[in-house]
């Protein structure tokens, strides 16, 4: 069996062959190979074979004289016809895909537009990891962290974006996705439009609609209204927290500002917070939360310790 090198090779000389620049040892070599497939003497036979291969070869090499050759059978004609095909409409290997990984630092963000228009705003401490076939077929992209997507519609192209084994599917709309490693929930705040969130083949959430916000875990999700504005202004530096915890306070804090926070103590379960601090200084806004709280804390360089046993 012929191997892809053997049909490269082969063509190769024909195609030199036809541009004539062929050594005399290389036209010896392909009248030869012609040749070889004498295997015929009826005359009436060899008559037909030879004025078909002459159209034939006339049609593959226009400019050239090739001298008489007997015998010059059509099968000799069909091996170098469908090597070429096999050569050049062999299956192509597939392009694997590959990622461009765009990270964002503690109290950083970054915003970025996508090929296809769509504008992201990446929250500090996320990873967006964008295919190399982004916008062929689909829109797909993974999500570690938060990130508000602008999307382009394009209803011929789903835009989706994967979150741990949730995956949100739009075709024109914006919205807010929250999930960080190791937060215990995910988080959906659509700003217009609405958009579908699926977890392998299951459907979650058929249409979350504006001023809807999904939060899911691995033991329960529910839908609620929301102010989703208010949910994506940390843009502009400002923070809204609803009913949350101390601990979950300061993981934010903590991702904004840049800056390390220590919890003492144990936290109370009934000490949730409902508390909004717009565009503060760290300072200012541990003030604002021990006076809501009652927690201590110690400010020292670029760590800060909450003695969160004191909150009430």
């Amino acid at each position: 069996m012929q191997t892809s090198s053997d049909k490269a090779a082969i063509l190769a000389l024909l195609k030199k062959y036809r541009s004539g620049q062929c050594t005399p040892e290389e036209i010896a070599r392909i009248h030869d190979w012609f040749y070889s497939f004498e295997t015929e003497d009826d005359p009436e036979f060899t008559a037909a074979a030879n004025e078909a291969a002459a159209n034939v070869m006339a049609t593959l090499f226009p400019r050239k004289r090739i001298r008489y050759m007997p015998l010059l059978r059509v099968a000799a004609i069909l091996v170098v016809i469908i090597t070429g095909l096999l050569f050049f409409f062999r299956p192509q290997k597939p392009v694997p895909v590959t990622y461009a990984h765009i990270d964002v630092d503690k109290g950083k963000r970054k915003k970025l537009t996508l090929p296809d228009g769509t504008i992201v705003t990446l929250n500090a401490l996320s990873e967006l990891a964008i295919p190399s076939n982004f916008g062929k077929t689909n829109r797909e992209l993974f999500l570690k962290g938060e990130g508000i997507f602008d999307v382009k519609s394009d209803e011929t192209k789903p835009f989706i974006v994967h979150t741990g084994e949730l995956k949100t599917l739009v075709l024109g709309t914006s919205f807010d996705i929250k999930a960080y490693p190791g937060d215990e929930a995910i988080q959906v705040a659509v700003l217009t439009g609405k958009v579908r969130v699926e977890k392998e083949q299951e459907v979650v959430a058929a249409g979350i609609e504006h001023n809807q916000v999904l939060t899911y875990t691995t033991k329960e999700h529910h839908i609620k209204i929301a102010n989703a504005a208010e949910i994506a202004d940390w843009q502009a530096n400002n923070y809204y927290f609803d009913q949350a915890t101390i601990p979950e306070i300061a993981d934010i804090l903590e991702r904004q500002y840049n800056i390390n926070i220590k919890l003492i103590g144990s936290t109370k379960r009934t000490c949730r917070y409902t508390l909004q601090l717009k565009n503060e200084s760290i300072e200012h806004a541990m003030s604002l939360l021990a006076q809501l709280s009652g927690i201590t804390y110690h400010i020292n360089n670029h760590e800060i310790k909450i003695n969160t046993a004191t909150c009430e």
